[in-house]
């Protein structure tokens, strides 16, 4: 992130333009450190944590890493129903 994007999310954060849970600047604020430190040290790959967020969530997540690539499509669920001697519950 450039200090001018920084610079932006910042006066976002102030102005209240965008949701804190939202904004990239806040997103490890609740981290631990020793957290922070290990991803830092490239003990913790923070991508692929995300991706498996993601997933969780229900989002296909391209399995190359570019920018093109996006915005993800979420998976369409397919409702499971109970049925009942041929009726939909």
């Amino acid at each position: 992130m450039t200090p001018e994007q920084i610079e932006m999310y910042n006066k976002a954060a102030e102005l209240g333009t965008i949701p804190d849970d939202m904004n990239p600047i806040f997103l490890f604020s609740i981290t631990h450190s020793h957290l922070l430190l290990r991803i830092v040290a490239d003990e913790i790959d923070v991508v692929a944590l995300a991706k498996r967020e993601l997933e969780n969530r229900g989002y296909d997540i391209p399995k190359v890493k570019t920018k093109s690539s996006l915005p993800l499509v979420k998976k369409t669920a397919v409702k499971k129903t109970a049925t009942k001697k041929g009726k939909t519950l």
